[in-house]
């Protein structure tokens, strides 16, 4: 949990120092080109035309490096968000950096991580789970409210998924493929199954088998195998 937090502060130390740099660098090399040009003009001469729009092409240039490298430094932050579990469209507010950065730095970042926050914080959800509470006499002030009023209202909030769930996805497709395999085979060489004839489990359980070959103890025998495993 601690370790989540000071991972994701040395991330944002490394970023602001990523950033100070390309700054003090572009700044520096923005300087060098505009005195070149400057003294290009004053001593050597020539159409100021020319030299202005080799300016504007080096600052055009600059400014594509710029942008190219928010592009990567905002896929570094994405892959962070995957890695320690955190979903930005979760948390409320536009300013979620700054919540993020506050949070570790307070010993409360597992308030932001999705799995995390799931398991603690879900339990004290008014609207979710209740442990169990009823409660029959529902206010009097509480008007019933039409569901035909809220049609409409969250169509389209899914979205399209995002690389991690993209991930997860296919994985699962593919251990469920797996299973599936593994289960088939399971059952072909089960002895039960082709002494009775039948292909499939659930085939045996609609036979009368389980009623002749019932044995007593049967289940605590079972579960004593399962302790000794």
């Amino acid at each position: 949990m601690q370790h989540d937090a000071a991972t994701y502060l040395q991330f944002i130390e490394d970023e602001e120092r990523l950033r100070t740099l390309r700054r003090r660098l572009g700044s520096i090399l923005t300087i060098a080109v505009a005195g070149s040009c400057v003294s290009w003009l004053a001593f050597v001469g020539g159409s100021p035309l020319i030299v202005g729009g080799c300016l504007l092409g080096y600052l055009f240039g600059l400014s594509l490096v710029f942008q190219s490298q928010n592009r990567a430094s905002w896929a570094r932050e994405e892959a962070m968000f995957e890695q320690l579990d955190i979903d930005p469209d979760l948390l409320d507010g536009n300013d979620v950096h700054r919540r993020l950065l506050l949070a570790a730095e307070t010993g409360k970042f597992n308030e932001v991580q999705v799995k995390k926050m799931t398991g603690s914080i879900r339990g004290q959800d008014e609207k979710g789970f209740t442990g169990g509470t009823y409660d029959d006499n529902p206010h009097a002030a509480h008007t019933r409210r039409d569901i035909t009023e809220s049609e409409g209202a969250y169509d389209g909030l899914e979205g399209d998924l995002r690389r991690s769930e993209h991930l997860v996805n296919e994985a699962n497709e593919r251990y469920t493929a797996v299973a599936e395999r593994q289960w088939k085979a399971a059952e072909a060489k089960d002895q039960d199954l082709i002494e009775a004839g039948v292909e499939r489990l659930g085939d045996l359980v609609r036979t009368d088998w389980f009623e002749k070959n019932a044995k007593d103890g049967a289940v605590d025998e079972l579960m004593g195998q399962g302790q000794k495993e």
